[in-house]
């Protein structure tokens, strides 16, 4: 299953300085791993059996929009505030957003975030089978 990151209309022109045009930016759920990609600057595959849960959230106001990460255990790339979804990692793993954060917590924005939750939550059912 193949999703685009959600990005807001104004935005878009800025994100696309960085690559993140509608080509570039995605989520796409490939046999046994997330792969994300928001332009040139992230390009991450995320296993499955790291996933432990997935659910709709909210992004803060304050976050902004674009490559965001905490630089503790906290990346996002996101787009828009609307349509996020929160990807919860064990144990952590080394994402990079200008430098590797050991992440345990993923926020994408995403165009059809109820089937991006449902697609994960059935992949991850069927692996505790």
């Amino acid at each position: 299953m193949r999703t685009e990151i959600r990005r807001s209309t104004w935005v878009k022109p800025l994100l696309s300085v960085f690559g993140g045009t509608a080509e570039r930016s995605y989520v796409d759920i490939e046999g046994d791993e997330i792969h994300i990609r928001f332009g040139w600057l992230f390009d991450e595959r995320i296993p499955l059996s790291r996933v432990t849960s997935v659910e709709r959230a909210r992004w803060p106001l304050l976050g902004g929009l674009g490559w965001r990460t905490n630089f503790v255990d906290t990346v996002a790339v996101v787009g828009s505030y609307d349509d996020v979804v929160k990807i919860r990692l064990s144990p952590s793993l080394p994402l990079r957003v200008l430098l590797r954060v050991p992440a345990e917590t993923v926020y994408v924005s995403v165009q059809d975030p109820d089937a991006f939750v449902a697609e994960v939550r059935r992949k991850i059912a069927s692996r505790a089978s």
